[in-house]
């Protein structure tokens, strides 16, 4: 009897999800590619519902948005809708649009994170935010538009909206990925998220 078919698919996973926290291999080209035809062929043995096929979303040291199980290349974003999807991964449980003022100092924090390299003046950063969140201009939804045709590079067209901010107008916004497919490996980001997800 050959182990590997002894061991469950969640377990696999399980051990896999601890080699890659303890070793950095997000950049091992090789390994990603295994790691990708893995759960492809999980996903083509199983009953083929979206949740196979849905890929984890991996936010590394640097805070770069990767897909690793459509592809190994970043998802690149803007800094602002990168900012504001980040904010909304974190904030499961979802967010009013007119609600964002009350977290001024978490997307602040976030868009410095995102926006390392280029050392953004503190007071550029804050206007950018509140124009962002100004009620009059639509700009909060010129920015999901933009995060969606980032995504939509990568992700397939029956799937998208799981991964973008979606919601009703005047009500709460989210985004539908299930947290368990979520990785953060960036410190600051991952404790925010952590608080977030932990009281």
């Amino acid at each position: 009897m050959n182990d590997k078919l002894s061991i469950s698919y969640h377990t696999a996973k399980r051990i896999l999800l601890e080699l890659l926290e303890n070793n950095d291999f997000s950049t091992d080209e090789d390994i990603l590619k295994i790691l990708g035809s893995v759960v492809q062929k999980e996903s083509d043995n199983e009953t083929n519902n979206d949740k196979e096929e849905m890929s984890r979303i991996v936010i590394d040291k640097n805070g770069r948005i990767f897909l690793p199980d459509y592809t190994s290349m970043e998802v690149k974003m803007p800094y602002l809708p990168k900012t504001v999807f980040l904010f909304f991964l974190i904030h499961k449980e979802g967010i009013e649009f007119k609600s964002m003022y009350n977290y001024m100092h978490e997307l602040y924090e976030i868009y410095q994170i995102v926006a390392l390299e280029k050392n953004t003046e503190a007071s550029k950063i804050r206007r950018s935010l509140e124009n962002l969140m100004e009620p009059v201009n639509n700009r909060i939804y010129e920015t999901c538009s933009i995060i969606r045709r980032c995504l939509a590079n990568v992700v397939p067209e029956a799937l998208i909206k799981m991964y973008c901010v979606t919601g009703k107008r005047g009500g709460k916004h989210w985004i539908g990925i299930d947290s368990s497919l979520i990785e953060i490996e960036n410190i600051k980001l991952k404790e925010i998220f952590d608080q977030r997800h932990n009281h």
